[in-house]
């Protein structure tokens, strides 16, 4: 326990619309401009809990440099991405001169408010010198509750979220080595997110039939026939991020996809298992899969520099991933699930 610490395709882009779900929020004081500041703080997998606070890890600079410079100055965006439940500091950092045992993991819920602390980096410390004096840490405290996904305080299972938020951050304040940014949460929308994968997203598994299908993705779905075949349909939920859908062929699960959206922060957050996410490179994805088989085929619409990159699990072929890469060389799709992933045109 740590005994210190510091304080588809055009069809399914035209069909997509940015439906998540509106979660508890007091009512909108302000509403940030076009041209306000944005920060998204990704938390998942690099947080710890503190015993007075979380801690994040391995901030990105840009966000910390966002929030120092944005301070006091109105409403702006800043989206936070978390999982549920977060190990203690000592099972991530474990410094024999602070910790005696791993300590408990909490969720979330278990601290309010949810203050958030990580360390500012060198470079910023020395850019932003007046307003930080000597302040190695940065802290962001909400003066009421972060807002959550209802479905969590009803135990829920999804293990990560997107928090869309609309903030009014207080000028920076210093007590001591810590500079502090109160926050007061106007507006938010709640994203459940899961880990793609080839047997799944979340409580939809890979070959559930249409019934259970949509038990575990629960109401407001809206369906999307392909073409004239009936046997071939999309559902996407309401919940989920706006570019991610599911393809049932013959009454089951055949396929989960994801498609890039601009405008959805939440679609691009979505990550496989082993980290690829939207927007990620070729590079990227062969050292993800480090010492395993894929396959590289040219992409049936786009230029000689496009591509299709699969993984298969099993050599039966009959779960896997598929990368499409666009002739920049990022990646604007994934499929995952049955061997539905290379169908390139609706069904066919």
């Amino acid at each position: 326990m740590l005994r210190t610490t510091r304080n588809l395709s055009a069809l399914f882009a035209l069909c997509s619309a940015l439906i998540s779900a509106t979660a508890l929020a007091s009512e909108t004081d302000e509403t940030p401009s076009e041209d306000s500041a944005f920060a998204l703080m990704d938390l998942r997998g690099n947080t710890a809990w503190a015993i007075a606070n979380f801690e994040w890890l391995e901030p990105s600079e840009d966000a910390i440099e966002t929030l120092i410079t944005s301070a006091g100055k109105g409403a702006m965006r800043l989206d936070l991405a978390m999982d549920s439940i977060v190990p203690p500091y000592c099972e991530l950092r474990p410094d024999p001169a602070i910790c005696d045992d791993p300590g408990i993991p909490v969720s979330w819920m278990e601290d309010v408010p949810q203050t958030i602390c990580m360390d500012i980096p060198a470079d910023i410390r020395a850019r932003h010198k007046k307003v930080l004096g000597t302040s190695d840490q940065l802290c962001i405290e909400p003066s009421a509750n972060l807002v959550f996904p209802k479905d969590w305080v009803g135990g829920e299972t999804w293990p990560q979220v997107h928090l869309h938020q609309t903030i009014t951050p207080s000028k920076l304040r210093i007590d001591g080595t810590t500079a502090i940014i109160d926050v007061t949460v106007t507006d938010a929308i709640a994203t459940p997110l899961a880990t793609l994968s080839e047997t799944g997203y979340g409580l939809a598994e890979i070959g559930m039939n249409e019934d259970k299908l949509r038990k575990a993705l629960g109401p407001k779905l809206d369906q999307f026939i392909a073409g004239d075949d009936e046997n071939c349909a999309y559902l996407q939920r309401a919940l989920d991020p706006s570019g991610l859908g599911y393809l049932l062929l013959d009454d089951k699960l055949a396929r989960v996809s994801l498609y890039a959206d601009e405008y959805d922060v939440a679609t691009s957050l979505v990550k496989t298992t082993n980290g690829i996410s939207i927007g990620a490179t070729k590079a990227d994805i062969f050292a993800a899969f480090d010492g395993k088989t894929l396959i590289e085929d040219g992409h049936e619409y786009l230029g000689a520099e496009a591509r299709y990159i699969t993984w298969w699990a099993d050599d039966a072929q009959t779960r896997g991933i598929r990368f499409e890469l666009n002739e920049e060389g990022l990646v604007t799709a994934i499929h995952a699930g049955s061997e539905a992933i290379t169908l390139v045109e609706g069904c066919s």
